[in-house]
């Protein structure tokens, strides 16, 4: 049901007015004979809708509307007034009246046509409302996100720069929010320049190939790549993707940004200890063709075995162990690798350079889809 407010210092069209708006539609009908008396209740009551004439005693329609705009926000408001003066209608355009409506004619038609212009009236505003509390829902997701984002439309203003890019940049949303021209790429570069967020609204191959580690997937960027940040050197992995309005066109682009210097610090900290280590370590990876392919090694693994040649990233492990007890261990290792767990084989012979030696075989998986092979 729409609540209703009519306000006119005469009753009896007040009665009217009153009696043909219940009949028109789902309406909830207060009637008042003073501007005073219509703000004393918009004091202590909401509306969904005003009705005011134009012209009565203490306060006009116009002064009512200027107190509702100013103390009531946008509830619609429509002037209902006996004088066709243009002045009149100007100064309510101007001070955000919704509809203007001049009284005359037959009563019923006429209360009919303000019947449709409340309903038009409050379906907007509703409208409106829901579009705000839905844009006003997305900036507080965006704000409590851990990870560093911000978003663009498709002019590529910056819409929303949510507080955890705030902290890490040093900037405030309400200093880059309205802003363009890759601005949003200053405080990470120092200078305006198109970011993985930028190639997703207008892909360009050579700004692409800037960023080595650039990769699409149907609508969606990702890449990873070092950014100084107050001096300091920072590793972040980025994801760009579409957004889209209402009607399921693209709005604009969003990206997030993944802090991940403490894990890229333990990872170079951790290659470096596996390059030292006197043991010989081998990973391998399953790819997308199914097969189970070396993706380095340490310098121990060459030295131990005498196979630098097969131990080179790319050769497949059927290439690293070619015989019958390497037959085995490629059986073992894909299962691990597919499966999980850890294996082991002792006194294992390895010929390399007209050389056999034997070893200790241990192997266990490191991530989905991969095994370690070390050497003892």
């Amino acid at each position: 049901m729409i609540s209703v407010l009519f306000v006119d210092d005469e009753p009896v069209l007040v009665d009217i007015g009153r009696l043909f708006l219940k009949r028109a539609g789902d309406f909830s009908v207060t009637g008042v004979l003073s501007g005073q008396e219509a703000v004393r209740l918009l004091q202590e009551n909401t509306y969904d809708v005003i009705i005011s004439d134009y012209q009565m005693p203490g306060m006009n329609g116009i002064e009512l509307l200027r107190f509702v705009r100013k103390q009531c926000g946008d509830i619609p408001f429509i002037l209902f007034t006996g004088r066709g003066d243009e002045a009149i209608a100007g100064d309510a355009v101007n001070t955000g009246v919704d509809f203007y409506v001049q009284k005359g004619g037959d009563p019923k038609l006429q209360f009919a046509d303000i019947a449709h212009k409340i309903e038009t009236a409050v379906e907007r505003r509703r409208a409106l409302q829901a579009i705000k509390a839905s844009e006003q829902r997305f900036h507080d997701i965006i704000n409590f996100l851990p990870d560093a984002t911000f978003a663009i439309n498709t002019e590529g203003i910056i819409i929303a720069w949510n507080r955890e890019i705030e902290r890490i940049t040093g900037t405030r949303a309400e200093d880059m929010i309205g802003r363009g021209a890759y601005s949003h790429a200053v405080p990470f570069y120092g200078s305006r320049r198109p970011m993985i967020i930028d190639l997703l609204l207008r892909p360009d191959p050579g700004v692409e190939a800037s960023y080595p580690s650039l990769h699409r997937e149907n609508s969606i960027i990702t890449a990873d790549g070092v950014l100084y940040i107050a001096g300091r050197k920072h590793f972040f992995l980025a994801r760009a993707s579409f957004l889209y309005d209402q009607h399921g066109k693209i709005a604009g682009a969003i990206e997030s940004l993944r802090d991940i210097t403490p894990q890229k610090e333990s990872e170079e900290k951790l290659i470096r200890i596996i390059q030292h280590l006197p043991v010989g370590l081998q990973l391998f990876r399953i790819e997308a063709d199914g097969r189970l392919v070396c993706h380095g090694g340490n310098p121990a693994a060459e030295e131990m075995t005498g196979m630098s040649g097969r131990c080179a990233p790319g050769k497949v492990i059927e290439e690293v162990f070619p015989d019958d007890e390497g037959r085995k261990i490629c059986i073992i290792c894909r299962k691990i690798a597919m499966e999980g767990g850890r294996d082991s084989i002792d006194n294992v012979p390895l010929s390399a350079d007209g050389c056999v030696k034997h070893y200790n075989i241990r192997m266990f998986q490191t991530d989905p889809g991969e095994v370690a092979v070390l050497y003892i």
